[in-house]
């Protein structure tokens, strides 16, 4: 008996050190594969203290498929008939450890301003540095399964 009351607590510390969840919701009717390209520029909003977590957001954007060009870039392409995304980056912490660390990324047509697709994620931890990497490691794996891996399209 002593022993299982062992195994519950040590299972309960390892559920609370390491707890993540993502969601990723898709506008109706959008076939994501005609997007190609990502302009970043207007993306982030949340406290400034938490600039590192949405630059570290750009660069798992920028290891999917999407290839990231600029404004101008992207207005060429609009122009030639592609298709552009430009995303919205929060990111938020709650700032006691053992916090909540939230990841929300919007992206929208760059063309339309139409919201094409939502990914979120989460994670607890028992630091708030713990919390944002597991918020992260969530958001990176969302992001590979909506728009696959860099190394697909090479």
């Amino acid at each position: 008996m002593r022993a299982l009351g062992l195994f519950s607590l040590i299972a309960v510390v390892i559920i609370l050190q390491a707890c993540s969840t993502s969601k990723a919701v898709i506008s109706h009717g959008i076939d994501l594969s005609k997007y190609s390209y990502v302009v970043f520029g207007k993306e982030s909003t949340g406290d400034r203290e938490l600039d590192d977590i949405v630059m570290a957001v750009q660069n798992e954007i920028a290891d999917t498929k999407l290839r990231v060009i600029s404004e101008q870039d992207g207005l060429a392409k609009i122009a030639l008939g592609e298709f552009v995304l430009s995303p919205n980056i929060h990111v938020s912490t709650e700032k006691w450890d053992g916090g909540h660390t939230y990841i929300t990324i919007t992206f929208y047509d760059y063309d339309t301003n139409q919201s094409v697709v939502v990914l979120k994620s989460s994670g607890i931890g028992l630091t708030i540095s713990q919390d944002q990497n597991i918020a992260l490691g969530a958001i990176r794996k969302k992001l590979k399964k909506v728009f696959g891996n860099k190394e697909q399209t090479q």
